[in-house]
């Protein structure tokens, strides 16, 4: 029997309240000191790329400090709810803004005129009447040192700071030219979504399935990393197969100890379980309230799987609705053979009533 589903998925993508911070020393060179984890998703480099847009800087010339609390790092986002992305962008162009301010403050100051009389490129701060009068980012950054202060985070932190941005920011003061930012907290969380089309083939014998096509469209502001939401649309797919057609969950009804203690009474989705292969796009509108447009996918992509499949099987069994995730094997041909399954309190991770 052929299946057709769609389905749709939401998950809050983002937050406020985090901090960012960025350094430069007189090499000119930007660090971003970035707490962003990495479960695969090299997110940690995808929102440093804010603070060098920001400073119109090549990208090799930029080091990412993270791994390691004592490097020094402000409090930023833990890498979970699709919110990476939206989050931490948002303090690195903030962080990057305030020490682009501070930069046409110390050309203005040495070189004459008003900060607004300057503007950047090449890694110069320079007038923008005359590029020739300007000064090298390096130099700008020796400066910065010279003077101190709020240039180099010993005086005018921004209010509200993490106490652990306290701490770090205490650390770094006056080491180097200094770029902080406090991202004030803001009502509700934008969202992100996906829709997902599949189709299948089910055995009515086996009651195994077969996804014969897929695909999968997210709409999460500007896309920062083509490459990067590909993955995260196609690792949420794979999720999202097992999550309605294989990893059952099952518990001792009597005291809730879990009876499925491995992979081989929960499976996981493998090569041969998905799609050659899972199609994807996006729409690529900018979020009006993050600096970069951007906004998180990683879990709406699962949930529009799930719910496509999960249709899929419903269309190819002439619209019999199992009002329970994973649909397994036995639980087709039972529903074929008209076998009725009775649930029971913690049988199952799922409501079968």
């Amino acid at each position: 029997m052929v299946g057709l589903g769609i389905g749709q998925g939401y998950h809050n993508a983002g937050r406020s309240g985090m901090d960012g911070i960025v350094m430069m020393g007189p090499d000119g060179r930007l660090k971003v000191h970035n707490g962003v984890g990495n479960l695969g998703t090299y997110s940690y480099a995808a929102v440093s790329r804010a603070a060098a847009e920001v400073l119109k800087m090549p990208w090799d010339r930029v080091d990412i400090i993270t791994g390691r609390t004592d490097l020094h790092l402000p409090i930023t986002s833990p890498q979970d709810g699709s919110n990476s992305i939206f989050t931490n962008t948002r303090t690195f162009y903030g962080a990057a803004q305030d020490m682009l301010t501070k930069m046409k403050e110390i050309a203005a100051n040495d070189l004459g005129g008003a900060p607004e009389d300057y503007d950047i490129s090449n890694e110069r701060v320079h007038q923008i009447a005359d590029d020739s009068a300007g000064m090298t980012f390096g130099e700008v950054a020796a400066r910065g040192l010279e003077l101190g202060g709020k240039y180099t985070g010993e005086a005018e932190l921004p209010e509200e700071l993490a106490e652990w941005t306290q701490i770090a920011a205490d650390r770094l003061a006056g080491t180097g030219f200094m770029g902080i930012f406090h991202d004030p907290r803001h009502e509700g969380n934008p969202p992100g979504f996906t829709v997902t089309c599949c189709e299948i083939e089910l055995d009515k014998e086996t009651g195994k399935i077969e996804i014969h096509d897929m695909i999968s469209i997210g709409e999460a502001g500007t896309i920062m990393h083509p490459k990067g939401m590909d993955n995260q649309l196609v690792g949420g797919a794979v999720w999202g197969i097992g999550l309605s057609a294989l990893e059952r969950h099952l518990y001792d009804p009597q005291n809730g100890i879990p009876a499925s203690t491995g992979y081989w009474q929960s499976k996981v989705p493998t090569y041969l379980d998905c799609p050659l292969k899972i199609d994807t796009g996006w729409v690529d509108l900018p979020d009006p309230e993050n600096p970069v447009g951007a906004r998180g996918i990683g879990e709406p992509s699962q949930g529009s799987v799930s719910a496509a499949l999960t249709a899929a099987i419903t269309d190819a069994l002439d619209g019999h609705i199992f009002g329970a995730s994973p649909i397994t094997t036995d639980m087709i041909l039972n529903h074929i053979a008209g076998t009725s399954e009775e649930s029971v309190p913690l049988a199952q991770n799922n409501y079968r009533g």
